[in-house]
């Protein structure tokens, strides 16, 4: 309770006892300490006016009582709002510590196939680099489909080569015999063409040195006959960046099993890459400007407003207005 009302308080109940007081005087007589004389009915409004001051008093004590108590509620029920939210906060981040903690659990476990674990680490170091060079490519659908098609058939081949060269042993040992046989009959033959040299005529002997030699075309064995281009030399150029890396891990493998796997997936997962990329690209939207769009919505209105212009001369003439014969200037 306030020290004012308090105060107040205090000054009603001391008038109320002194009416009180005064009214143990008999009635019809004089009260020693003053001259009114008390009446029965100045008695009875006494202890009206004490019975009132009494119940004001009191409502005033309940009153401050259950403002105490509301503001004790309020303060309990913030107090328990924030242990709430605190607690809240508090699980919220030992479920987001959990989560994160077995997520790093799974990706650190291995696979059970070290082909896939190391088909895991060459994906994080190729991918990148063919999701932006595939990108790049937003003419049209063809560029990408072209850089898809030469990318995957290019790794195809990389590991069919790298696996004949992987076989070694009798079959390498066979293709040395061959290559050499080869080498003996190329000496052979050069023998022979220099010893019939000798008796060649003079004509025969005439060694143009002006003769320009004549440049030798290499054979592209990248590209694929009928696809785009500029796919082609983006996925060319792609391919170059990211060859020796599965060269060098294709390489460190030497089970059968593994090998397969190795391959099936990683033909597999770029595949299935490039879908998703292609899916992220969506529909390429033609970069604008405003001047350009507020020059269109221009054209566009003035050429509605010249139909309708036609439109209603024509019917005004009974028919619709002649135009241009093909190739022709316009009728007037």
């Amino acid at each position: 309770m306030d020290k004012e009302k308090e105060e107040n308080l205090e000054e009603i109940s001391s008038m109320g006892n002194g009416a009180a007081e005064g009214s143990m005087a008999k009635p019809g007589k004089r009260n020693q300490k003053s001259p009114t004389i008390f009446r029965e009915e100045d008695e009875e409004e006494v202890d009206e006016q004490k019975d009132f001051i009494e119940e004001m008093i009191l409502r005033e004590i309940i009153y401050e009582a259950l403002k105490k108590r509301h503001q004790k509620q309020v303060k309990i029920a913030k107090q328990l709002k924030v242990e709430s939210k605190t607690n809240e906060d508090q699980l919220r981040q030992v479920i987001r510590t959990l989560i994160q903690e077995a997520k790093k659990d799974v990706e650190e476990t291995p696979h059970s196939s070290t082909a896939i674990n190391l088909l895991e680490d060459l994906l994080k170091q190729i991918l990148p680099n063919l999701e932006t060079e595939f990108k790049t490519l937003t003419t049209a659908k063809e560029q990408r489909d072209s850089f898809r098609a030469h990318v995957v058939n290019a790794v195809s081949t990389l590991l069919e080569t790298e696996n004949i060269n992987k076989q070694g042993g009798a079959a390498g040992e066979e293709e040395k015999l061959i290559s050499l046989d080869e080498e003996s009959a190329d000496i052979e033959e050069e023998v022979d063409i220099k010893v019939s040299d000798v008796g060649a005529s003079a004509e025969d002997k005439f060694i143009d040195i002006d003769a320009e030699p004549v440049p030798e075309v290499e054979e592209d064995t990248f590209g694929l006959e009928g696809q785009d281009e500029t796919g082609r030399a983006l996925a060319q150029d792609a391919f170059n960046n990211i060859e020796k890396n599965i060269a060098e891990t294709y390489a460190i493998l030497h089970d059968d099993e593994d090998e397969k796997l190795f391959e099936d997936y990683l033909v597999t997962n770029l595949k299935l890459y490039f879908d998703k990329w292609e899916t992220e690209l969506g529909a390429v939207t033609e970069p604008t400007t405003d001047e350009y769009e507020a020059e269109k919505d221009q054209g566009e209105a003035g050429a509605e407003a010249g139909a309708e212009f036609d439109a209603e001369l024509g019917g005004e003439l009974g028919g619709e207005i002649p135009t241009a014969p093909p190739g022709g200037e316009e009728l007037v």
